[in-house]
């Protein structure tokens, strides 16, 4: 039993000696991040206008659906002008709402671009006839954080053949 007791000992004392040399090992890791200013442009559905599809996202479309000259059904929101026999014309409102972040910018300029120019139809925001596909301010002095409204309108001659018309506007907000 003593030779038992004394090789426990024996034992649990080279069992401390190495833990007393286990080895070790630190380290720093460092952190850095520049924070940039950004910008965020989101389309909403204005009370009185059309349903925006994709509403308080920066993608999103405003779908007419099928309309016409004479008669036919005017979608809610939408706003139907017969001028005589030689056009017609569809109009509603929606918002634009821009938002900053980490920026001293207390304004914003709104510009808006057709993605295609269009020789057939007119297409305008509010009065600004965007049709050429250049770029247009429609705003210099935006204010942030809020929805404001626009008013889309496309007029369609009368001359124009039946079927889809399709385009796409980009809108740009550039902090001032």
């Amino acid at each position: 039993m003593t030779n038992r007791i004394v090789l426990t000992s024996v034992l649990s004392a080279f069992a401390l000696a190495g833990l007393a040399n286990a080895q070790t090992g630190s380290g720093t890791l460092g952190v850095t991040a520049t924070v940039d200013g950004s910008i965020n442009l989101t389309f909403v559905t204005d009370a009185s206008g059309l349903a925006v599809t994709g509403t308080t996202t920066s993608t999103a479309s405003l779908p007419f659906g099928h309309v016409q000259m004479y008669g036919g059904t005017v979608p809610a929101g939408v706003t139907k002008t017969v001028s005589g026999t030689t056009s017609f014309s569809l109009a509603t409102p929606f918002d634009v709402r821009v938002d900053l972040a980490n920026s001293a910018s207390t304004t914003y300029t709104l510009n808006a671009t057709l993605a295609t120019a269009d020789a057939v139809n007119k297409w305008f925001i509010g009065a600004t006839d965007i049709s050429s596909a250049a770029a247009f301010a429609l705003t210099a002095a935006g204010e942030f954080g809020t929805a404001v409204p626009y008013t889309l309108k496309i007029t369609v001659p009368a001359s124009e053949a039946g079927g889809l018309i399709t385009n796409s506007i980009g809108f740009t907000a550039i902090g001032g």
